[in-house]
This record gives structure tokens, sequence and C-alpha cells, in this order.
């Protein structure tokens, strides 16, 4: 969630501010005399947790299947699918004048 706060305002309830910031939420400061963005405050990026990617990768494991995806289940049905998808993205729409 984004929270837009005036610079009085974050100053008078900075603690609550910063709780907001650390569980996530992004930050933008006005200037509302000027009626401007003078700063947006985001948490600091967190360092890599190599227990925690294992138990996402866990969570996940088996969402994407042949079942789900038939155009997956071979390396023949993956390519012909890339093709596929890569013609109609080379598409060029025209616009009569």
């Amino acid at each position: 969630m984004t929270w837009t706060v005036s610079i009085s305002d974050l100053r008078n309830n900075l603690s609550d501010y910063i709780d907001k910031v650390k569980a996530g939420d992004d930050l933008v400061v006005k200037d509302e005399k000027k009626d401007e963005e003078v700063a947006v405050v985001r948490a600091a990026k967190k360092k890599f947790n190599p227990v925690a990617y294992r138990a996402m990768l866990d969570r996940v494991s088996g969402t994407i299947s042949a079942k789900n995806h038939p155009e997956w289940a071979t390396i023949a049905k993956t390519e012909k699918w890339l093709r596929k998808i890569r013609k109609a993205s080379d598409r060029r729409i025209h616009v009569p004048s």
C-alpha cells in the first residue's frame, strides 16, 4: 500500500509511518504548500535468505505442469508455442490514414 502524507503529518506521526514502511508500505511525502511530492520512503531491501527461498520453492513446486499447461508438455510443443507467440508479437497493426 502507498501512503501519501504531508511533511507536518509525517513529523507529528513519524514512528507510526516508520512502522508502516517496515511492514512493506511505501510513503510519499508531499509539500502541502507547493502541492508537490518531495520524497518517497521505502523499506530497505532485505538480504537473500536461502531458507525462505527454499520454502517458497517447496510451496510453488508442481503449480506449473503439463496438465495445466499442455503447450509445455514436450520440447516440441514448447517450441511450437514459442514460435506462435513470437509470430503474433511481430505483427504490425496497419492504421489507415
